[in-house]
């Protein structure tokens, strides 16, 4: 469960213009944050970092100039730190103009905010307070019997990539039942630490034990409910007065938690020791919570567009037959990465608009809003989700994929809801691909495979075709990838090229599917010691298009954000 944030400064109103402002000026969404290396300052105009409210020196004169960027804005010194508006944000002849490269993407600085802050001049000029960190008022934890403990990952080295997902297993207490009211993030490394998610294990199911910090991707060792989190900008989470996460005895005796370290310098040597503590009480509340996830596992978005829309429905056969009774929404979280603009989350009852759950129309990978709803909606067997995602790519030269790199995108949606009980837990897309409709109780629990995808008959290739097409590529390919033998490419010149189940959707699908399959790998492996002798040799280029999907040959392996809660063939 993602419980509802108390974010004091992410509550105020954001202004659903500043991502628009920020193509007004050059690298405007580069800005860094003064305070928090490798973080972005998004509203850069203001005294919030991601917009609205009050405006800085720069936000004043931007305005004064009539929200245009032109040779008067680009000479001033807003912040009167000695550098020109220009100069901070790699403009420094004053010669760019909206919608072209500006001259330098690096070395950027906020030019309404005097650096450095800490030299004596910027000390006496009149600053606003940037850096100051918001507080929780949680007045629970100091309830009668309230007790607290503190999850630390070992001191660990960052590896010098820019996106790592970490992971670490810790026991909690369960000589009783308890329920979990409260987590306070205790951060050690402000320069790496981006966002932590703490996983319940079900001994019942076994699970991985990460004894010291161990990558993990963004998987979590088979621990697969998410019962707490924290993410940059917040102060902690406080749990409403009749909710709390049920750990002990009965319930999670063991917990993962997985940290996201964000390192684009790609420097060797960070180090980070950060983790949270649990606020816990053996005075049970009225209701267990727990999360509920939708989304979209399939993500395409072209470059240089101000405005990309995906989307995903977690349909109302899937919830009819799945839940076991209403739920109640009581926190939303939108998740997207760093190309993300604005999303929405609604609910639909017999095809009509009921509720929308959260609405961000300025959002921030870096701050994102945690929505507590009040009071709590319920959601009923038979409604819909709906989530839609908006990306501003206008910075991409490349087309963007989903990917749990910062660098590639999400379209999630994280529910915290009550009661708990639900083993229906995630209910994702694939393009257009209903997954948990794909998956019947009927059909084993496996995936029901659709019948036809595009002109893929779909369910026949893969339980018959695939298989002999995997024999027939170990028997005549490298299958170490790096040998083209004249037989692998004439074989797939004759069986593979034209065949519609390795274009588009239905390539994407079947590589998704299979990515747990150890034959799998091998059969990539077969097909790429020929891929580029045997397109070149049919003078067959692979579509360049920005709107196609991948073909086969270059899609990258998907894994979806929550793994453990997905069932596989």
């Amino acid at each position: 469960m993602i419980r509802l944030v108390v974010l004091c400064a992410l509550q105020i109103s954001l202004i659903n213009g500043y991502k628009t402002f920020q193509a007004r000026i050059p690298n405007g969404d580069k800005v860094p944050h003064p305070c928090k290396p490798n973080y972005i300052w998004h509203g850069v105009g203001h005294r919030n970092a991601q917009g609205g409210g009050v405006r800085n020196p720069f936000g004043l004169d931007f305005d004064a100039n009539g929200k245009k960027w032109n040779r008067t804005l680009c000479m001033k010194d807003s912040d009167d730190d000695g550098k020109t508006n220009g100069e901070e944000l790699g403009d420094p002849s004053c010669i760019w103009t909206e919608g072209n490269s500006p001259s330098r993407t690096t070395g950027i600085s906020h030019p309404g905010i005097c650096e450095p802050s800490e030299s004596d001049h910027c000390k006496n000029t009149t600053q606003f307070e940037f850096c100051q960190p918001s507080e929780l008022d949680c007045p629970y934890i100091n309830e009668t019997g309230v007790r607290n403990i503190t999850l630390r990952f070992t001191d660990w080295q960052v590896p010098p990539a820019e996106t790592n997902y970490f992971c670490q297993t810790f026991e909690v207490p369960h000589d009783q039942d308890y329920h979990v009211i409260a987590e306070f993030p205790e951060i050690d490394n402000r320069y790496v630490m981006h966002h932590m998610l703490l996983f319940g294990c079900d001994d019942r199911i076994g699970y991985q034990n990460f004894t010291n910090p161990a990558p993990c991707g963004m998987s979590s060792g088979g621990c697969q409910s998410i019962i707490g989190g924290w993410t940059l900008g917040s102060p902690g989470s406080c749990s409403p007065k009749d909710l709390g996460t049920l750990i002990g005895k009965s319930s999670y005796k063991v917990v993962v938690l997985q940290v996201h370290w964000n390192n684009p310098e790609l420097k060797s040597n960070y180090r980070d020791h950060s983790g949270m503590t649990l606020f816990y009480t053996p005075n049970l509340r009225k209701y267990n919570t727990q999360s509920f996830t939708i989304g979209q596992s399939y993500l395409n978005i072209p470059p240089g567009k101000m405005r990309h829309e995906e989307t995903a429905v977690c349909p109302a056969s899937c919830t009819r037959d799945y839940l076991n009774g209403s739920m109640y929404i009581y926190g939303a979280n939108i998740h997207m990465h760093y190309l993300g603009a604005s999303g929405v989350i609604e609910q639909y009852r017999d095809g009509k608009l009921l509720n929308t759950i959260a609405r961000d129309d300025a959002y921030s990978y870096d701050s994102p809003v945690d929505h507590g709803i009040d009071p709590p909606i319920e959601f009923k067997p038979g409604d819909e989700f709906k989530i839609k995602c908006v990306y501003n790519s206008m910075g991409r030269q490349n087309v963007t994929n989903y990917g749990d790199a910062t660098s590639a995108e999400m379209c999630f949606g994280f529910l915290s809801v009550f009661p708990d009980g639900q083993s229906f837990k995630v209910c994702t897309d694939f393009e257009t691909i209903h997954l948990c409709d794909a998956r019947r109780p009927e059909n084993g629990g496996n995936y029901r495979l659709p019948g036809q995808i595009g002109d893929c008959k779909f369910a026949e290739f893969w339980t018959k075709q695939s298989k002999l097409m995997y024999l027939n590529l170990v028997k005549y390919c490298d299958v170490s990838g790096t040998v083209c033998k004249p037989a692998c490419k004439k074989y797939i010149q004759d069986e593979i090229l034209d065949s519609p189940c390795f274009q588009g959707l239905a390539a994407a699908f079947f590589q998704w599917i299979s990515r747990r399959d150890p034959n799998a790998r091998t059969f990539q492996a077969a097909l790429d010691s020929c891929r580029e002798e045997a397109i070149a040799d049919r003078n067959k280029p692979v579509s360049s298009s920005p709107n196609a999907y991948h073909s086969f040959w270059t899609l990258p392996m998907l894994i979806p954000l929550i793994s453990g809660d997905l069932i596989y063939i």
